[in-house]
């Protein structure tokens, strides 16, 4: 059986995967932490899986953002030990002679994981982990786009956008998809694909639309964490029958994210889709006009949110 959790993180994504390896025992895997007023749950959910005897194997870290390594930042700065077996993370070394403030609060974590004895793996396109029955693959950042991405600090990169909330869903999926995003930092994201027991699961932290259609074009997965807490200018034209997916997530709190027009096109090429929320954040962006659209679209609600469906 796998479980996917996402927890209400903020603006930030913490998801956790557990699932029965194949030697019957049950594995925990962490994506991310959320921000870092999120620190106190992150550390209640690490406690409350150790108290459930069980173990954290992997903490993973998208990227360098605080909205993502927030809630482990924390904790480290607490010298709180939060009993994770290993982490996979991109780190400072292989991001050019950058002094940023997220990727120097990144190597932070880096030198409080190595000072606490964690094993640190990179996870760079190509690499492949198997545990217990489960494949984690890598399929993006490579090392040299990572270091090229880089090369001296960048600063925040606003995204410049207006609420779409105020358009129907049918308008939407007939308007193009304007702007794309620039964040050198979300095009440093991690791009994973998970497989176990026949099932694929695709999680892209806050990666580029171009750069995921790249590395998972023409192909289907059972389930999708959405980019950037479900902005439209992390998805692409070019998506549609491209990528197959009619199960979806998206982390967010509701506040900032997600684009309603994210929505419309989702269901433009998939027809009948489902979204998961650990918030009920659509509740503000749907109108009357959206009434016949909205029968084939399937919010639900809740931090655990998804179970591993039986394929015949």
């Amino acid at each position: 059986m796998l479980q996917i959790f996402n927890y209400n993180a903020g603006k930030g994504d913490c998801i956790r995967l557990r699932y029965t390896g194949a030697s019957g025992i049950p594995h925990n895997i962490l994506i991310d932490s959320g921000v870092i007023r999120f620190g106190l749950e992150f550390e209640a959910i690490c406690k409350q899986i150790v108290a459930n005897h069980e173990k954290i194997d992997v903490m993973i870290l998208s990227h360098v953002d605080t909205d993502h390594l927030g809630g482990l930042l924390y904790n480290l700065r607490n010298k709180t030990k939060l009993n994770i077996e290993e982490v996979w993370m991109n780190h400072g070394k292989l991001m050019g002679k950058n002094m940023d403030l997220s990727v120097r609060q990144n190597d932070e974590v880096y030198t409080a994981l190595k000072e606490q004895g964690i094993t640190i793996k990179p996870a760079l396109a190509g690499m492949t982990y198997d545990l217990d029955g489960a494949v984690f693959r890598i399929l993006w950042p490579n090392e040299e786009t990572l270091y090229q991405l880089f090369p001296k600090a960048f600063g925040n990169v606003p995204l410049g956008k207006q609420s779409d909330y105020g358009y129907s869903l049918e308008e939407l999926m007939n308007l193009l998809i304007k702007g794309k995003d620039a964040s050198p930092s979300n095009r440093a994201s991690i791009i994973m694909e998970v497989e176990y027991k026949g099932q694929k699961l695709l999680f892209t932290g806050d990666a580029w639309a171009e750069d995921i259609l790249e590395v998972a074009g023409n192909k289907s997965y059972d389930f999708m964490k959405l980019s950037h807490h479900g902005s439209v200018r992390n998805l692409s034209e070019e998506w549609c029958g491209r990528i197959r997916c009619q199960t979806y997530m998206i982390c967010t709190d509701g506040i900032s994210h997600p684009d309603k027009q994210t929505i419309a096109k989702l269901l433009k090429w998939n027809d009948e889709i489902t979204i998961y929320g650990s918030t009920d954040w659509w509740t503000g962006m749907l109108t009357i006009e959206d009434k016949l659209k909205t029968e084939k679209i399937h919010f639900e609600r809740g931090e655990y949110l998804w179970k591993l469906p039986k394929k015949e």
